[in-house]
């Protein structure tokens, strides 16, 4: 058996692999000038009212989020939600655990999302939604 076309056809393999490697773009680095402390500012309710399964009329409750946003390598954190920061500011968490819905009953799955931006005064606005109410919420950042 002839060793030399086989030894050939193994280098070229090899040859052909470390340049494909050498194309392949490396991951982006993380965002991070949105990195930092943000300070909670205000919440404002958007809707009084909502509808409820059985089609009674509620009231909204009073949302007390009164906690910090944090965020690092573009991963943004406040409260049970966590979520992403894109280059432009652009940000989105949801809830990583089911939280409390009316009188501390709970309803896995219900997806609680904030979306909103960081302007380049450091100023975050989203908007925070669940199924029911939402709310509109500021941050301003007080450090890197």
């Amino acid at each position: 058996m002839e060793k030399g076309p086989r030894w050939l056809w193994i280098a070229g393999f090899f040859a052909w692999f470390a340049a494909a490697n050498a194309q392949t773009p490396s991951a982006s680095p993380p965002v991070t000038k949105f990195d930092g402390a943000y300070a909670f500012v205000s919440v404002t309710k958007v809707n009084e009212t909502y509808t409820d399964r059985a089609g009674r009329l509620k009231q909204c409750g009073n949302l007390s989020p009164r906690t910090s946003l944090t965020i690092e390598n573009g991963h943004a954190r406040f409260n049970l939600q966590e979520g992403t920061v894109a280059s432009q500011g652009e940000f989105r968490t949801r809830n990583t655990s089911p939280g409390p819905v009316g009188h501390g009953g709970y309803i896995p799955g219900w997806e609680i999302i904030a979306v909103g931006r960081i302007d380049e005064n450091g100023t975050v606005r989203a908007r925070w939604a669940n199924y029911d109410c939402s709310y509109d919420l500021v941050w301003q950042k007080v450090a890197k």
